[in-house]
């Protein structure tokens, strides 16, 4: 045993293993039937774990050891280091195995021909394992229902079919190629969760005839698919999140986009999506994030975006469902983040840059109190800023820039107190900056492409013909109507006296 092991299983020797650290037993607390040990060591060397440590227990069912830098097992047979899956594990462990963020590298079972497997959940994710998946993974595992293979680099065509037991299938970050086969997205309708994300898919992005009648979250994005939105997910009635960002799908999205009266994320940025937004987004009430940037979507902003109650208020219906397993790439305040749970949970975001979208920012807009992020930058949008954008407080995100927009910046918004992240460079407004609060920290940046702004940060100062947003008029009129009583009023007390 090595040192490492002496000291991970140092209490192995007592008489009752149930006491053992790390380990569970049955009911009757005869047999031990489930062994954790994750993320216990400190350490980046590979550990070599003796496969005889866990062979002797017949009953086991689980073995969870997540994140313990593993670079293979010592096998049963020769005491030699393989670093790879030992086969003895998907024989005799019955239901769980855990073995994701070790060193794991090699082929992810050389040889499938003998193996019948009952595990009912299997991940291997975070490893450095390769090579392509069986065609007939269904019958080496027939029992799976929840399958995490990310993180990896594994390549070829996705296999035709999966255990029809299947809840949970991430294959994401690997190097699968070739469409998603019709047999996946057909046989499948106990599955939940499904994540392809960051492969080399092509095709269509669901084939025709795709029947997954209760899945709840899709992660297709960042592959090479194209096509329309999909007619399948409109028969999709649980579904959560979609999110389909960065490939290469296109048509009129408002001919496509189906009401899914569930749905809280809608991720489609990075695609070649036309026509107008669409106008069944208002339709959606429950939809917390939605990310449309960087398509060719056209035309104003719909003036029903007030009808998705969860912007109008934060506290709207607490928060979704969410497990550990649901991640999105977004853009917050400027920056790419991936967001989990539980901060994905209360997160309300909208994200239309980046098109061509015209008119001006409807004044239903600036109803939406539940958001934390509003980017509208990027198109053709004109008129001027509503001071009633001030009513947002809960907004952390405002990005106007690149657009037409016109007249000051409305004092109201130094209201937005949570206010970090600002932009309206390169548009034609002028007058004077606001400085109170949270707004003097903001760099000339969020200001520049706007010759007629004048005021801190920017090096142009304000001279008497500056513009001023109303309520510094209101308060230089103020200051005038006192200075003027404090001249006259001595004159009055002269006469009266008199």
């Amino acid at each position: 045993m090595s040192s490492y092991e002496s000291s991970a299983f140092s209490n192995w020797y007592v008489e009752e293993c149930c006491d053992w650290e790390g380990v569970e037993c049955d009911p009757s607390h005869t047999r031990i039937h489930k062994i954790f040990f994750p993320h216990l060591r400190s350490d980046s060397e590979p550990w070599f774990p003796n496969a005889t440590l866990f062979a002797r227990f017949k009953d086991l069912q689980e073995l969870e050891l997540p994140g313990n830098y593993i670079g293979g097992f010592i096998t049963i047979h020769g005491g030699c280091n393989v670093k790879k899956i030992s086969p003895w594990m998907l024989h005799n462990i019955t239901s769980e195995l855990w073995l994701s963020g070790n060193n794991l590298t090699g082929l992810f079972i050389s040889n499938f021909q003998n193996i019948t497997s009952k595990l009912t959940l299997l991940d291997i994710s975070d490893n450095f394992l390769h090579g392509t998946l069986p065609e007939g993974i269904n019958l080496n595992f027939p029992e799976l229902r929840h399958l995490d293979l990310s993180n990896n680099s594994f390549n070829g065509n996705l296999p035709i079919f999966f255990s029809v037991q299947l809840q949970m299938l991430d294959l994401s970050d690997n190097q699968f190629q070739g469409g998603i086969p019709h047999g996946m997205t057909s046989n499948m309708s106990c599955l939940l969760y499904l994540r392809l994300s960051r492969n080399n898919l092509t095709g269509d992005l669901f084939p025709k005839n795709s029947s997954l009648p209760n899945l709840r979250w899709i992660y297709l994005n960042n592959n090479h698919l194209s096509g329309t939105f999909p007619y399948a997910l409109s028969k999709i009635m649980k579904l959560r999140i979609i999110d389909i960002q960065n490939n290469e799908l296109s048509g009129e999205l408002s001919s496509y986009l189906p009401v899914l009266p569930k749905l809280n994320i809608l991720i489609l940025g990075g695609n070649q999506f036309g026509g107008q937004l669409p106008v069944q987004i208002c339709q959606m009430r429950d939809l917390h994030v939605l990310d449309l940037s960087e398509n060719d979507l056209s035309g104003d902003i719909p003036d029903c975006v007030d009808n998705v109650t969860s912007w109008l208020d934060s506290s709207y219906g607490g928060y979704f469902l969410y497990d550990s397993w649901n991640k999105i790439d977004l853009t917050f305040k400027g920056s790419r983040y991936i967001y989990s749970a539980p901060p994905l949970a209360y997160l309300r975001v909208i994200d239309v840059s980046c098109n061509r979208l015209t008119g001006k920012i409807p004044i239903q807009m600036t109803r939406l109190k539940g958001i934390h992020s509003l980017n509208v930058s990027n198109n053709l949008l004109i008129g001027q800023i509503p001071s009633s954008l001030g009513n947002l407080i809960n907004l952390e995100s405002l990005d106007l820039s690149h657009n037409n927009l016109t007249g000051v910046l409305p004092h109201e918004l130094v209201g937005l107190v949570s206010l970090s992240a600002f932009n309206v460079s390169f548009n034609n407004l002028s007058g004077m900056i606001p400085i109170e609060k949270q707004f003097g920290t903001f760099e000339s940046d969020s200001y520049l492409g706007n010759p007629n702004l004048c005021g801190h940060p920017l090096q142009i100062k304000c001279n008497d013909s500056a513009e001023t947003p109303p309520i510094y008029a209101r308060a230089e009129k103020s200051v005038s109507i006192m200075y003027f009583a404090v001249l006259i009023c001595p004159f009055f007390i002269v006469i009266c006296l008199g």
